[in-house]
């Protein structure tokens, strides 16, 4: 009874929107932005007793058309 009961409700979660969807991870390119290029760099949320400073995001603003695409051979 609970394994019908499971069969039936399977397919409405998944006509609901309600099952959980499979994600394709993205695959982003590696972006190198020399250092004459950058003009500010955020670093947010940072443990400091590391040296360079363990961050959890970085944030760049650089001038347009410095950006260089990085080949990462795995």
């Amino acid at each position: 009874m609970v394994g019908r009961a499971w069969v039936s409700v399977l397919p409405i979660a998944t006509l609901t929107g309600c099952a959980p969807r499979s994600r394709s991870k993205l695959l982003l390119p590696n972006v190198n932005i020399p250092l004459e290029c950058a003009t500010s760099i955020r670093l947010v949320d940072c443990d400091l007793s590391f040296n360079p400073p363990h961050c959890r995001t970085a944030t760049v603003t650089y001038r347009k058309g410095c950006e260089q695409l990085a080949v990462v051979v795995k």
